[in-house]
């Protein structure tokens, strides 16, 4: 009678533990998906002002996942499936557009959609500022300093 004792009392322990350890497991999942979709709509920069400047290549035909897996690589940002949901769920949702872009560690995502999507009639040009136009080269420069599609068999 002795021993039923016993095994009751640790199998009501053992009960109680794994009880506590589900419910830890639970408020962890909890806590983690509810920082990841709050992250979809209110993200911040990953650094302060002023931040790192990376030249970013987008090239035609890369979606959303692969724009942030470049950004990620880049350090511009930390998760490439939730850059993806941020524009999913945004208003620039199939408006990036290719391009070479400068961007910085101190922009929140959405700025960086804002950057990649503006269309040229959307940027302010102040019309008193003369105009320097990038010769070819410094352009082409830009472009191979800032392609992300170049393999080390390439370089």
């Amino acid at each position: 009678m002795n021993k039923k004792i016993i095994y009751e009392i640790i199998f009501i322990i053992l009960r109680i533990a794994v009880l506590a350890a589900l419910v830890y497991a639970g408020y962890r999942c909890t806590s983690y998906c509810y920082d990841f979709g709050f992250r979809i709509f209110a993200d911040e920069a990953k650094d302060p002002a002023p931040g790192l400047k990376k030249t970013v290549a987008i090239v035609e035909g890369k979606s959303d996942k692969e724009i942030g897996e470049i950004l990620k690589d880049k350090g511009l940002i930390d998760n490439s499936l939730l850059f993806m949901l941020q524009v999913k769920f945004s208003e620039y949702d199939e408006k990036l557009q290719p391009g070479v872009y400068e961007l910085s560690t101190a922009m929140s995502p959405f700025e960086m959609m804002a950057v990649m999507s503006a269309d040229e009639e959307d940027i302010n040009v102040d019309d008193s500022a003369e105009e320097t136009p990038v010769s070819t080269k410094d352009a082409a420069t830009l472009w191979d300093e800032a392609d992300d599609t170049k393999t080390s068999d390439q370089e």
